[in-house]
């Protein structure tokens, strides 16, 4: 019989594991290196930088309320509100640049940090509004009518 179900030697069954034990390793590999990608932060312009963004997080571990006072004409990014969630506290906006956050104009969904600011926000709204990034998320800290 020309065929054996078993190799002879050791160096026969290494060699006959290691080509699909190497593509295996190869294709795992890949999917993992595709898979980090996809949940390291990803580009949100030009100016976005994620190390400026953690390091902005991490300064930024103040009390809540602190940026909301703090906030000031020159540093409110402006929007408007396409729609409130008030069971899941979030709003989508369409909003210019944020400049705190390095972000270009898009549509987003930022999460309302005061409940009772959110619940005045009504489709159609124009609205000026800090933005952070807190613990993975984005939270509007201050929201404020548009002139």
């Amino acid at each position: 019989m020309s065929h054996r179900p078993f190799p002879d030697t050791a160096a026969q069954a290494t060699h006959r594991l290691t080509s699909p034990l190497r593509a295996a390793l190869l294709a795992l590999g890949m999917l993992g290196a595709t898979t980090a990608f996809a949940g390291d932060d990803h580009d949100h312009g030009e100016a976005y930088d994620s190390h400026t963004a953690s390091t902005q997080v991490a300064t930024s571990a103040a009390p809540a309320a602190a940026p909301a006072q703090a906030a000031t004409a020159a540093e409110l990014s402006e929007g408007e509100v396409l729609r409130w969630d008030a069971r899941s506290g979030k709003v989508t906006l369409r909003h210019g640049p944020i400049a705190n956050l390095g972000m270009p104009p898009m549509t987003m969904v930022f999460k309302v940090q005061n409940a009772d600011q959110g619940s005045a926000l009504q489709a159609g709204m124009k609205m000026r509004f800090r933005a952070e990034q807190l613990q993975g998320a984005y939270v509007l800290t201050h929201i404020a009518p548009a002139p």
